[in-house]
């Protein structure tokens, strides 16, 4: 491969074209990076955003020759990487610092294949959230959060995509981690825990408002930073550093680790984003040095974190900066982050997890798990995984 371009140019900037989600957390910090761009690469990227369920269920194949750079979801991977939407990563360099660097194991996340495919730009899991207003912190053990929740004070999202993150990260909590024949020995599903788990959530539900079931983290944040609302705290719901930071909302809302059984927060469902580059792209090289350099320290800690983005770098979630700016989000949340269980990268997982997703919400809705329920959850690796051998 040719030297990757990183030298300013004093031309007339190139502009690439860039899809992310519709968020601030997923486009402002991407367009405050631009003016380093520009001085680093003579470059500039005109940023599209889809919406949020966009970017969890879409398949990347669907949109990617439209663009330069994609931001993604690692469960997505696969399936663009065997539809040959992506170029590979690892020549890009400074790709070990990256590595190192990255926040828990999402840069890990991006692999498949033994190749990466993106870089770590944003770090979520499921955690905590609550008003330092109202209350002294976020409640620690899963009993807790159901004493909170009969006074009233607790939010959690269970749309599909989120009972789906909720059911998943109680399984792994629990030592029954879902898919683990799919990375190593043991059953896809174990009966007896998941049964267990989608009982505590439907005890879950009952506690917390009926439109939870149509809710997700951003729902459920901007509820909690409403003052027509009561609700206190927020429990299972993916971050948003946004929230943290004065003056995103007239209430600030405080971050902390996810509820747990043992105290340790471990087994958290790993979100955030990556940055990939397209096959389709018509400057690679230009297009590899923009991904490494936006998830590299100097954007991270810099105008990408001070623009409204959620950082996947661990420089800027140590930064004391960036703490002070945001309520101790990153220093109150990394302990999950780094104990995060990582959904597994083999093609067909994004519609695996979609039909997954309704089965655990309806069983939530419906008030009570019945066998047919587990059996066609144990079906689906037959019915949507096309390559479980592809691990990496």
């Amino acid at each position: 491969m040719v030297g990757l371009v990183t030298e300013t140019s004093t031309e007339t900037p190139i502009v690439l074209k860039g899809m992310t989600w519709d968020h601030p957390r997923g486009v402002d910090g991407l367009r405050a990076s631009n003016s380093l761009l520009v001085e680093r690469h003579g470059v500039t990227i005109e940023w599209e955003a889809r919406s949020l369920l966009a970017f969890g269920d879409q398949h990347i194949a669907d949109f990617a020759r439209e663009f330069d750079v994609l931001v993604i979801d690692h469960p997505h991977v696969p399936d663009a990487v065997e539809a040959g939407g992506l170029l590979p990563l690892d020549a890009v360099p400074g790709i070990d610092e990256l590595a190192r660097e990255s926040v828990g194991r999402s840069h890990e996340s991006y692999r498949y294949r033994d190749a990466q495919w993106a870089l770590g730009l944003d770090a979520a899991a499921q955690v905590s959230a609550y008003r330092p207003d109202r209350a002294d912190g976020a409640p620690v053990f899963w009993s807790d959060v159901l004493e909170h929740a009969k006074t009233g004070a607790v939010l959690w999202p269970y749309k599909p995509v989120d009972a789906f993150s909720t059911f998943a990260t109680l399984l792994a909590q629990r030592g029954a981690p879902l898919a683990a024949s799919i990375v190593g020995p043991g059953p896809f599903l174990d009966r007896t825990v998941a049964a267990e788990v989608i009982e505590f959530m439907t005890e879950l539900s009952r506690a917390v408002p009926a439109w939870c079931a149509d809710a997700n983290p951003i729902d459920v944040a901007e509820a909690l930073v409403s003052d027509e609302s009561d609700h206190t705290i927020g429990v299972a719901l993916f971050g948003y550093t946004n929230y943290s930071r004065p003056g995103f909302r007239d209430r600030l809302l405080a971050y902390d680790d996810l509820p747990s059984f043992d105290g340790l927060s471990a087994g958290s469902t790993l979100g955030g984003a990556g940055i990939a580059v397209s096959a389709s792209t018509k400057h690679p090289e230009v297009a590899l040095a923009v991904a490494a350099t936006l998830a590299g320290a100097e954007a991270q800690s810099g105008p990408y974190t001070a623009g409204g983005g959620q950082p996947g770098n661990l420089r800027a979630w140590r930064s004391a900066a960036t703490n002070a700016a945001t309520h101790g989000f990153f220093r109150n949340t990394l302990r999950t982050l780094e104990r995060a269980w990582v959904r597994p990268r083999v093609a067909g997982w994004p519609d695996l997890q979609l039909a997954l997703s309704h089965l655990v919400r309806d069983a939530i809705l419906a008030r009570r798990l019945d066998r047919a329920v587990l059996d066609a959850i144990e079906r689906l690796p037959e019915l949507h995984l096309r390559q479980p051998e592809g691990v990496a």
